[in-house]
């Protein structure tokens, strides 16, 4: 019989999280355990929601009407197996067999404006992915959440880079942008530049190049994008969740949260 490890004070009761140990409390590992997470989309908060649950969120809501295609395995969270299937419904199915324990209702619908509240109502924070060619849902999904007091997150995956922008009930909000009539991912981008023009530990010629080169053919195609970038969005969005739990200082929006491979 394998010898059963030591543990030290600091460490969980719960098995699954030793490894957390020095980094979270045993206190903030039972305070996560039951926030309840909404997510509008789970393209890239496929990669998202594993990250939380691994790292001891155990509550969510899953919002997608969509089904797995071809096209969505470079980046995200599903398998051939997945294939023409519902996203909310596989993506479950895979946290459940990480985490037997994990709390999850799933809706294969697209969100309406007039449905959001619906699905929120009881949530503790949400992740934002929905697509923003999907005419005015996502701004009024962060509409009703302010209304509800709840923050919201938005990733955004850039290829070799990620970002994250975090609207409370009390910032600015990314629907009082001008919208334009191009991309809105465009409008974004050109106002993160305000903010990265002041790093200059980044080099991020490629990533002005990109921007170049997506902005003259954004209405020919979706927004590229790699599985670097949804690991990275994975790691910003699950950090600034367990700092929005905990009470650690955060950065809201207009100001991004971004990090680059490159």
């Amino acid at each position: 019989m394998k010898k059963k490890k030591k543990s030290l004070a600091e460490m969980h009761d719960n098995e699954r999280y030793h490894k957390n140990v020095l980094y979270i409390t045993p206190e903030q590992q039972d305070k996560i355990k039951g926030v309840k997470i909404v997510f509008g989309g789970v393209g890239l908060g496929s990669i998202i929601a594993e990250g939380l649950l691994r790292l001891g969120f155990e509550s969510f809501v899953f919002i997608d009407g969509d089904e797995v295609e071809k096209s969505n395995l470079n980046r995200q969270n599903y398998t051939e197996e997945d294939i023409n299937s519902s996203k909310v419904a596989s993506i479950t199915k895979r946290l459940e067999a990480i985490n037997p324990k994990v709390q999850i209702a799933h809706h294969h619908v697209f969100l309406e404006p007039k449905t959001i509240k619906n699905y929120v109502s009881g949530c503790d924070i949400a992740i934002n992915a929905i697509d923003f060619d999907t005419l005015e849902t996502p701004f009024v999904f962060d509409e009703v959440c302010k209304e509800l007091g709840i923050p919201v997150i938005h990733p955004l995956n850039f290829g070799w880079a990620s970002a994250a922008y975090l609207v409370t009930p009390e910032s600015e909000q990314i629907y009082d942008i001008a919208r334009g009539t191009g991309r809105f991912e465009l409008v974004l981008v050109q106002n993160m530049f305000e903010y990265l023009e002041a790093r200059k530990d980044l080099e991020l010629d490629w990533f002005y190049d990109f921007y170049e080169k997506y902005k003259e053919k954004s209405t020919q195609i979706t927004p590229p994008q790699l599985v670097v970038g949804s690991y990275l969005a994975a790691s910003l969005v699950t950090n600034i969740v367990f700092c929005l739990v905990n009470d650690l200082k955060v950065k809201t929006y207009p100001e991004p949260y971004f990090i680059s491979t490159r």
